[in-house]
């Protein structure tokens, strides 16, 4: 176990590292909209005009892709690329509200849809 240990260490000081991590994390978050918007892949290319195969590629992490991509696959399932920097160091936790002010009729099912989908905290609607 400290062989693994340390060869996370190692590795958490290249930006490979990071970049894979980054790509993995995409990648999740889009398969779990992905699932709520109730796409299959196949589904997905036919919206981004793209093959499936190259969908696929996405999912799996394998493509290297641009931002404009990200937020193309992004929109696709009905959600909103968001980048953020953080130091360090630190944990940062993301907590989605919907807005009551621009709600639509399906937001509340969303919202209970999406918490079915996740294990940790619950996404809330603002009152």
């Amino acid at each position: 176990m400290k062989a693994f240990k340390t060869l996370l260490t190692n590795a958490r000081q290249h930006d490979d590292y990071w970049a894979e991590r980054a790509k993995l994390e995409f990648s999740c978050e889009l398969e779990r909209l992905r699932k709520l918007a109730g796409l299959k892949y196949a589904d997905l290319a036919r919206k981004l005009g793209t093959s499936p195969a190259y969908v696929t590629k996405v999912f799996r992490g394998d493509a290297n892709l641009s931002i404009e991509t990200m937020v193309k696959f992004s929109r696709a399932v009905d959600g909103e690329l968001r980048i953020h920097i953080a130091p360090q160091n630190t944990v940062t936790r993301w907590y989605d509200v919907i807005d009551t002010q621009k709600e639509d009729p399906s937001a509340r099912q969303w919202a209970h849809l999406a918490n079915e989908q996740r294990n940790d905290a619950p996404i809330t609607i603002a009152a």
